[in-house]
């Protein structure tokens, strides 16, 4: 009498079950036409941009997200440093604002066989360009990092106040901001300062007609602390934009990427949307459950 393996024979009884589908499920996928029209626009604060690490992570990023446009904030390294740096990461446009020290720094990076960029203003704390992509109009884009420091950020408000004021096409800002609307947007933190600081914040949000984009992932950016006594959490990181980018881009949607070497969340927004997974893609799960349950066979 053949002896069978229960957990060999449980194994072909479960893969004769399941639909035939190729080793590479990616030759499967379907095409998303208007997915792949789409701008994605990747957004980091990556506090500090000279480690090994740090390439190895971004580079991954890239690979999974596929973003057009890239902009990475608070990288900490300027001079040859940066832009060997910048080489590695492999977009063939790039403009960068360098570290003051060891603070601050802003890149943007894009791929000009999807895009063609225009620097327009830049400063220690926005990149702002004009995006263009052929057949469609053109529109403003800044990369944010405001300041810690209020005064400082408060400056940042002036000059983009600035930017509103001569530029009448559509505009989207992206970043970390470095506040938040409102108390709902933090934890850990409070108090009547903190309370003002998100009151001045959302006025200023209103004041410029501008327009929360939303997201789909954690509700927050920015973690920091690993104990119940000492962690804190905000949502210092968005996409904003006028009514008219709004309405060019109805679709457009934004999402905040799992946490990943640095206490900012990447966040990234795709002016069409992101494609849904399709169900026949999704990875099967076998329940260890299942086999106590009386119908299992």
């Amino acid at each position: 009498m053949e002896l069978v393996n229960p957990m060999n024979a449980l194994r072909d009884a479960f893969m004769s079950i399941l639909p035939s589908v190729p080793l590479n499920v990616y030759d499967r996928y379907p095409s998303f036409p208007k997915f792949n029209m789409s701008i994605r626009i990747m957004i980091w604060n990556v506090q500090g941009a000279g480690s090994q690490a740090f390439l190895t992570m971004i580079k991954e990023l890239i690979r999974i997200n596929k973003p057009n446009v890239l902009a990475l904030v608070e990288t900490h390294i300027s001079g040859d440093t940066a832009r060997r740096v910048c080489e590695k990461i492999g977009f063939p446009g790039h403009v960068r604002v360098d570290a003051q020290g060891f603070s601050g720094g802003i890149w943007l990076f894009w791929k000009d066989d999807i895009v063609s960029v225009t620097p327009m203003a830049t400063n220690n704390q926005h990149i702002t360009v004009e995006i263009n992509k052929i057949g469609e109009t053109p529109w403003l884009f800044s990369a944010i990092y405001a300041s810690p420091e209020s005064s400082v950020r408060h400056d940042l408000w002036a000059e983009l106040e600035e930017i509103k004021r001569n530029y009448s096409g559509p505009w989207l800002l992206g970043g970390d901001f470095n506040d938040t609307t409102s108390m709902s947007e933090r934890n850990g933190v409070g108090g009547s300062e903190m309370q003002r600081r998100c009151r001045l914040f959302s006025e200023w949000v209103n004041a410029n007609g501008l327009i929360d984009l939303g997201f789909s992932g954690s509700p927050h950016t920015w973690f920091r602390g690993e104990s119940e006594g000492t962690f804190k959490s905000a949502r210092l990181d968005r996409f904003l934009a006028t009514d008219d980018w709004r309405l060019k881009f109805e679709e457009g949607s934004v999402k905040h990427l799992p946490k990943c070497g640095s206490d900012h969340c990447p966040i990234i927004l795709s002016t069409c949307g992101f494609a849904p997974i399709p169900s026949a893609l999704r990875p099967f799960r076998f329940q260890a459950a299942w086999l106590s349950h009386k119908e299992f066979d």
